[in-house]
């Protein structure tokens, strides 16, 4: 969506009269066409970017390759050149933006043919790379319209892109993308309507993939920048109604997930907001490429361990004042409907301990963020599935508004000890490690030892920090800001492992968190370079819980030791957050009353930004033999019929 006077109040402000000149449909002229005078449109916009005749005033004529003049669109259209005038120069685009204004609206649609005169100008932001060559008529008699029609012609467009030039020379035709493409970010799409399309189902994050800083991981990130482009609705207005899929458009139960494929993708390449975009011709077809998936099945005999960033759960003062609040609901309403979604996943997700992020930092009393949460899982729940929350009897855990939290079902595992709250790395930047042992099966004494972590975040500035000398700025590898400091609360958690009591022979311990951290990321070796193992890695082929930009990979984690590596059965996320639309998340800021309703369900389905994760553990203890017992009694009757098969063939 083109963001320029973007408000979806700008038509309301109009006059009753000049409201009636924006909505009236004039006949053009007719014109004698293909009189002499008229500037080929790839003379216009010429080899580079940036009109070669800015300033100036040219009459220019072709085929109309995209009518936005609608009521919250572009109010302009597309020209393109007519297919014999065009130049066998791949540098030179043939089309060009004709910008009305506060023209009233031509009827016009793609293959018309129209004469324009009207002066040369570029538009762009301050900064922006490139800029959109348009032509702008003095009045309505500029624009005539001629007596016949051509068909409109359509270049052809495949992903990846050859290179970053390629989309200039075609700016303002209409093209046709070639092959399957598939949405790989919907984040602006309920507000601005825009979708990030690639030739692949999934991007990666370089760092998720590869070393931060190789060959490797740069060679990915520039071949993902070449694999993107951007499909625009063509408006200039923010929220309107989302309109694929169509027909009906987006809704709670229709969602666009981040791996759906789109067919028949049409468009006018623009430019707009620092990126080349199409605006679409046509609504493309959607096949659902990655369908929202179910809960994840529990193994027998296992206790389930869990790691959900909650989406700054914030309530207020508890009761049912308080709001806005700094980071989350600005209303009770929308509270309400945030911790529904929340309750849902939590319920689905069926663990018995949970580590949480992004909780609000207001202690442990009857009104505070995690026991309302506590509260509303417990509500109308039978006795094994309620839960209570560690409390490591402090006012609040760190300082930051937000904090890691602990819940767990004590029909299914005793907490032994109080929670402990550990201090890593730099107390300003990163939030303390909260930690409980949990003792999963008296008679085997089999224990795990849980710590929830939250390290800091890539969004802001640590180059006030220096550790081990160095200044923790952004070194451009891909790890973004505050590396070191991520590190450094890495090697204080392991330093702290390295001298804690000596465990027994079925005792485990299990990191979970948002490590704000990829895989390949220091932070992540610095674990394993402890003797902790990545389970995602392991149990996951292509692990991730975040989609950031159009790329994919795990900013959450669960690392266990050695002894619990063996106590595994299974680990994985849930998909249910990151690869909806952010239009679907509880808030009802930025959309209309009709699209607060349509747009939300009280369930699983992006309850949050990050995807939940689970990992499995064999209440006895060790995964090969809790595999179970069962198994190993088939292993040992198919042993015994075999044994009887070898007997009777010896007879």
């Amino acid at each position: 969506m083109i963001h320029t006077m973007k408000t979806a109040n700008a038509l309301k402000a109009l006059s009753p009269i000049a409201m009636a000149v924006a909505l009236a449909i004039p006949a053009l002229a007719q014109a004698a066409c293909g009189a002499a005078g008229a500037t080929l449109i790839h003379d216009v916009q010429g080899r580079v970017i940036g009109s070669p005749l800015q300033g100036k005033t040219v009459t220019v004529e072709g085929v109309v390759s995209g009518a936005f003049t609608g009521a919250g669109q572009l109010r302009g259209f597309y020209l393109q050149e007519e297919a014999r005038d065009q130049d066998a120069d791949p540098a030179t685009s043939e089309g060009v933006f004709v910008f009305l204004g506060n023209l009233a609206a031509p009827t016009l649609k793609p293959g018309d043919v129209v004469r324009v005169t009207g002066k040369v100008s570029e538009y762009s932001r301050k900064g922006d790379a490139a800029s959109e060559t348009q032509i702008t008529p003095a009045n309505l008699a500029a624009v005539e319209q001629c007596a016949y029609s051509e068909p409109l012609t359509y270049a052809s467009l495949r992903l990846p892109l050859q290179s970053s030039a390629q989309l200039e020379a075609l700016a303002g035709m209409a093209v046709r993308l070639e092959g399957p493409v598939h949405v790989v970010a919907n984040y602006d799409y309920g507000r601005y309507g825009e979708l990030t399309l690639s030739s692949r189902p999934r991007l990666w994050t370089a760092t998720q993939r590869f070393l931060p800083g190789s060959a490797e991981a740069k060679a990915l990130s520039e071949a993902n920048q070449l694999d993107k482009l951007t499909l625009d609705d063509g408006l200039q207005i923010q929220n309107a109604d989302a309109w694929l899929p169509a027909p009906g458009g987006l809704s709670a139960s229709r969602s666009l997930r981040s791996g759906d494929r789109l067919d028949g993708v049409t468009g006018v390449v623009s430019y707009a907001f620092g990126k080349y975009r199409l605006q679409p011709l046509a609504a493309p077809r959607v096949a659902a490429g990655n369908p929202r998936p179910g809960a994840p099945k529990r193994q027998p005999e296992s206790v389930r361990f869990a790691s959900f960033n909650v989406l700054n759960f914030f309530n207020g003062d508890g009761q049912g004042k308080g709001f806005p609040t700094p980071r989350g609901a600005k209303t009770p309403q929308d509270f309400e409907r945030q911790r529904a979604k929340i309750v849902a996943a939590i319920r689905q997700l069926d663990a018995d301990v949970v580590g949480l992020m992004e909780i609000e930092n207001d202690g442990f009393d009857r009104y505070s963020a995690i026991q309302d949460l506590v509260n509303a899982l417990n509500q109308g729940q039978p006795q094994p599935k309620q839960y209570q929350f560690a409390n490591p009897g402090l006012p609040q855990v760190g300082s930051d508004a937000i904090t890691t939290g602990l819940i767990y079902r004590p029909a299914a595992v005793t907490a032994q000890g109080k929670a402990e709250v550990r201090t890593i790395g730099n107390p300003q930047k990163n939030r303390p490690a909260l930690l409980q042992t949990f003792v999963l099966d008296a008679k085997s004494k089999t224990r795990v030892t849980v710590a929830v972590n939250h390290l800091k975040s890539k969004g802001s500035s640590c180059a006030d920090v220096v550790v081990d000398g160095q200044a923790d700025v952004d070194k451009g590898d891909g790890q973004g800001n505050c590396n070191l400091t991520r590190v450094q609360a890495v090697r204080d958690l392991m330093a702290w492992y390295a001298t804690r009591p000596q465990p027994g022979p079925n005792d485990g311990m299990l990191l979970l968190g948002d490590m704000n951290s990829y895989a390949k990321e220091d932070p992540i070796r610095a674990f394993e370079s402890a003797g902790f193992n990545n389970l995602l890695a392991r149990w996951s082929r292509d692990a991730y819980s975040y989609v950031f930009n159009g790329e994919s990979g795990n900013l959450d984690h669960a690392l266990a030791d050695k002894p619990l590596s063996a106590m595994v059965l299974a680990a994985g996320e849930w998909h249910i957050n990151a690869d909806e639309p952010t239009a679907l998340e509880y808030s009802s800021e930025f959309k209309s009353a009709e699209q607060q309703q349509k747009y939300y369900a009280a369930d699983a389905y992006r309850s949050s930004d990050h995807d939940p994760l689970y990992v499995d553990v064999a209440r006895r203890g060790n995964a090969v033999a809790a595999a179970d017992e069962g198994g190993l009694a088939l292993l040992l009757g198919l042993g015994a019929l075999g044994a009887t098969a070898l007997w009777r063939r010896k007879r």
